[in-house]
């Protein structure tokens, strides 16, 4: 067999699992099936992290006396297949959400690539990076058996850390904290009694839940699989037939758990997602309201309804239209579909209400909008800075938190145009330097703790005012599902005086 290959994979004798830390999860396939084809709303396509968790728990099960099917090499570490019949692999793979390193329309602007290009390779230093200390207490940092002088790698790490914060790469260290928790995850359930095991994995939903579950789990069975040749080359073939058994019985049982938990999220989302459309519902009867004479009262009248929802209109919301569109875009371009009039009339809703959503939403920081762009306009480093620190300086209480918020907002997007989803992602690009700079500028000129002072004011009447948008946000519920029951709705018996919504 080629070296390349583990013999162990090829031959189809990894370690069975054993029997022992095999217990059975409280959550059956059977609730599980149950609980998400119970609702037809979860699209299909948003289940790649239980797909791959299923085909996973397949793969690691698979008994070597059994039948390998067609493929011989039956490839534990080969991930699930990828063929959808929908899809033609050379002319259908710039669907958003398709799998990094797929998409060949992302253009990049010359700063943003650059930013790209210095954030990997700092990201590639950091995460290989090891510390140790000397007989006198000082840190050394090593990369292999080469020492990195501790400058430079502080400057690697806040390259990394501003990158990691504006979205451009993933954080390094986020992989490397959840390969440690499931190496102590794996070790503490070897260590305890097997009906233990789902009380124990259960303490760890967030990395059951991690995107880097899958990646992490084939990781440890490529690593069981070298071990495993290496064994019988030395003619000691069952040295870690008992270890690894138990091991990958744990890991099956983890991705069974992790399945339950996918499924219990999806559920939770679908949940979510009908009150999320139930909002966008309401809009569309007004836009299609027959008693609107012409074009110009029914605008009218859905700027009235969308500034009469804006308690609603939440991050949560706004967060939602994104995902639905993106959703929505990349099953028409699986489809290839994607310009069918026949297919794409809900894409074009959903586009429709985002624009006028962000056009109700943009009066509130169009202000911080030109505070930004007269700080992006100055040619100097220094000048920027300057204007930055004036502009704060004189800025009402009120301002500050949307202020940075905003500016996180914009310096974030540049991630979004690294993947290929922001629709001015060159322009934004081009201003890539500047942004980061702007983003290290507020750090310094506004730390949380001057944040917090200057605030403390407008923090005050901020909390009034959840109140008062907590009755309001009721309140226009109520209109909704008025609304839904009798279609018409009587404004004066469902909102009290004094919870109208502005």
């Amino acid at each position: 067999a080629d070296d390349s290959i583990p013999s162990s994979v090829v031959e189809g004798k990894l370690s069975e699992p054993t029997t022992a830390n095999l217990a059975k999860p409280s959550i059956t396939d059977e609730d599980i099936d149950a609980l998400i084809d119970a609702d037809d709303s979860i699209p299909r396509n948003a289940r790649v992290l239980d797909d791959g968790l299923a085909e996973l728990e397949v793969r690691m099960g698979k008994s070597s006396d059994g039948e390998v099917g067609s493929n011989e090499l039956f490839d534990v570490f080969s991930g699930p297949e990828t063929y959808n019949p929908n899809v033609d692999p050379e002319s259908a793979v710039n669907w958003p959400g398709a799998k990094e390193g797929t998409r060949t329309d992302v253009r990049l602007a010359a700063d943003l690539s650059r930013a790209l290009k210095q954030a990997k390779f700092a990201a590639a230093i950091v995460s290989q990076m090891r510390e140790e200390e000397d007989d006198e207490g000082n840190i050394h940092y090593y990369v292999g058996k080469k020492e990195i002088p501790s400058e430079r790698m502080h400057v690697l790490k806040y390259c990394v850390s501003e990158a990691v914060k504006a979205g451009i790469i993933e954080d390094p260290e986020i992989l490397l904290t959840e390969r440690t928790r499931l190496q102590l995850v794996v070790d503490e359930i070897m260590s305890q009694p097997e009906e233990r095991l789902e009380e124990i994995a259960m303490s760890y939903k967030d990395l059951l839940l991690s995107d880097n579950l899958v990646a992490l789990m084939k990781e440890r069975l490529n690593a069981m699989a070298y071990r495993d040749m290496e064994a019988r080359r030395q003619g000691d073939e069952d040295r870690f037939k008992e270890q690894h058994g138990r091991e990958r019985a744990i890991l099956i049982n983890l991705a069974k758990i992790g399945q339950g938990l996918v499924k219990d999220a999806q559920a939770l989302g679908a949940e979510l997602e009908v009150s999320m459309l139930e909002i966008i519902r309401s809009i569309c009867e007004v836009a299609m309201d027959p008693s609107h004479k012409d074009e110009a009262e029914t605008a009218i009248a859905l700027k009235d309804a969308v500034r009469d929802m804006r308690p609603l209109l939440d991050d949560a919301f706004v967060a939602y239209l994104k995902y639905a569109i993106a959703e929505e875009e990349g099953k028409l371009a699986r489809g290839g579909v994607l310009d069918d009039p026949e297919h794409n009339r809900w894409l074009f809703v959903l586009k429709i209400v985002q624009e006028g959503v962000y056009k109700e939403l943009s009066v509130g920081v169009k202000r911080y909008i030109d505070h930004i762009w007269y700080i992006l306009r100055m040619k100097t480093k220094s000048e920027r800075k300057a204007l930055l620190k004036q502009l704060v300086d004189v800025m009402p209480t009120m301002d500050i938190r949307p202020f940075v918020k905003v500016v996180d907002n914009i310096v974030g997007s540049l991630g979004s145009a690294v993947k290929g989803e922001f629709a001015d992602g060159v322009l934004l690009g081009d201003m890539t330097n500047q942004l980061l700079q702007l983003q290290r500028d507020v750090n310094d000129i506004l730390p949380p703790d001057r944040i917090n002072e200057l605030s403390k004011d407008a923090d005050v009447w901020a909390a009034k005012q959840r109140e008062l948008l907590r009755e309001r946000r009721n309140a226009t519920r109520q209109r909704l599902e008025a609304a839904k029951e009798t279609g018409n709705v009587d404004v004066d018996e469902i909102i009290k005086p004094g919870h109208e919504a502005e």
